[in-house]
C-alpha cells in the first residue's frame, strides 16, 4: 500500500496527463470497492470524475482559489484514507464527498475572521457589449461580496442548492439538518442576501 500522505494524494489525484478513458460499468460505487482495495488506479479515476465540483464548493465557500486546492487535496485524501467507510445505501457518493468537502472548509472558515474573495466567483468572458459587461460584472460582484458575508452555514445552503444544484434533501443531508431546518436556513441566507444587494426592496411597507 502507498503510504497515505497528503502530498501524495494531491501528486496522484491533481497531476496532468493522458488517462484512459473510464469504462462504462466503472461506477462510483464500483470505484470505491476498488479505492479501498488499494487500487490507485481506481482512485485517479474517481478524482478526475470528482474533482471540479470539490473545487467549485470550495471556491464558493472559502472565497479563495488557492485555499479551495488545498482543501480538495485534503477531501482526496480522505476519500482514499476512508472508501471502506462509504455505504451506498445510507448516501450517495456525490452527498459524502460534499459532506467532507464542506466540513474541511467549515474548518477553515472557524479558524478565521475574514475571507477574502479572491476568485471565489469568477466572471464568464462578458462578450460584445461592453455596459452590458459592466452591469453583469457589478451584479455578480455585489453577489459574491453578499454571499462572502454570510455565516458559514447559511453560505453553503445557497452554495449547495443554487450553485451545486442539490436537491433539498441532499444539501440538508450534507449540513446535517432536517429537510425543514435547511429550508428554513435557505430562507434566512436569501432574506439576507437580497437586503445587502438592495437594501429598499426588504423594508417594511408603510401603512
Amino acid at each position: 500500500m502507498v503510504a497515505h500522505d497528503s502530498a501524495w494524494a494531491g501528486r496522484l489525484a491533481l497531476c496532468a496527463g493522458n488517462r484512459p478513458a473510464m469504462s462504462v460499468e466503472e461506477t462510483d460505487e464500483i470505484l470505491m470497492r476498488r479505492i479501498a482495495e488499494g487500487d490507485e488506479h481506481a482512485f485517479r479515476r474517481l478524482a478526475d470524475r470528482h474533482l471540479d465540483r470539490i473545487l467549485q464548493l470550495a471556491r464558493k465557500l472559502l472565497g479563495s482559489a488557492a485555499a479551495a486546492e488545498d482543501v480538495a487535496q485534503e477531501a482526496l485524501l480522505r476519500i482514499w484514507l476512508n472508501a471502506a467507510g462509504w455505504r451506498p445505501e445510507k448516501s450517495r457518493l456525490t452527498t459524502w464527498i460534499y459532506t467532507i468537502t464542506y466540513r474541511l472548509c467549515l474548518d477553515r472558515l472557524r479558524s478565521r475572521r475574514t475571507q477574502p474573495l479572491d476568485e471565489a466567483f469568477e466572471l464568464a468572458d462578458p462578450g460584445p457589449g461592453a455596459f452590458d459587461a459592466l452591469a453583469l460584472a457589478e451584479e455578480r460582484r455585489r453577489l459574491a461580496v453578499a454571499l462572502a458575508a454570510l455565516q458559514p452555514r447559511q453560505r453553503a445552503a445557497v452554495t449547495l442548492f443554487y450553485y451545486e444544484e442539490l436537491s433539498g434533501p441532499d444539501a440538508a443531508a450534507v449540513l446535517g439538518l432536517s429537510l425543514r431546518a435547511f429550508w428554513s436556513l435557505l430562507h434566512r441566507a436569501r432574506a439576507s442576501i437580497q437586503q445587502q444587494i438592495s437594501p429598499s426592496l426588504t423594508k417594511a411597507p408603510t401603512s
